[in-house]
């Protein structure tokens, strides 16, 4: 079974108080690689996620985006058009709909807060301060941190960030 089959089996997250993780940055390479580590570090170390955090590599999201029977799975509409516009498009619905569905860690290089209509995300930078323009609530330059060390840094904040919030009892519409 795969990865993605093996999360969308998994008890959804609607009803945690996070839903995503979003990675910011220019380096794809470097985020696509974090997004797997993040999820491994978060699949072993938030209780409260029960190992169900899903990596959502720009490989997966656009398979998931082209596979109509993977649409339907996310509550997506089967079809979209043809053009390389449509599939933009239809690639930010996909990554809103995982985002939604939760326990999820993804990239988005390019993509503005505005174009996907998530809330309870997490959001990471990945470089030089000067060169992220999303709000964050982290930003790491990985020029002056151990690269090993990243992945950790952002799951612990995250979780930090996460239990903080739900400590003093917000709902989750109030965690932004």
């Amino acid at each position: 079974m795969s990865v993605f089959h093996q999360w969308l089996l998994a008890d959804p997250a609607s009803k945690a108080p996070a839903c995503a993780i979003i990675l910011h940055g220019e380096d794809s390479w470097r985020c696509g690689r974090m997004i797997q580590e993040i999820a491994e570090y978060l699949n072993e170390y938030d209780d409260e996620g029960d190992g169900s955090w899903l990596p959502a590599t720009t490989e997966l999201v656009e398979k998931i985006a082209r596979d109509s029977n993977h649409r339907c799975l996310l509550g997506m509409e089967e079809d979209f058009g043809d053009s390389e516009s449509d599939f933009r498009a239809e690639f930010l619905k996909t990554l809103t709909a995982l985002g939604r569905r939760g326990h999820v860690v993804f990239s988005s290089p390019g993509v503005s807060d505005r174009d996907l209509e998530l809330v309870n995300t997490f959001h990471a930078g990945i470089d030089k301060a000067r060169k992220i323009k999303e709000s964050c609530h982290l930003i790491l330059n990985p020029d002056l941190i151990e690269p090993k060390s990243l992945a950790h840094i952002v799951g612990d904040v995250f979780l930090e960030w996460l239990h903080g919030k739900t400590q003093r009892g917000a709902t989750i519409q109030d965690i932004r």
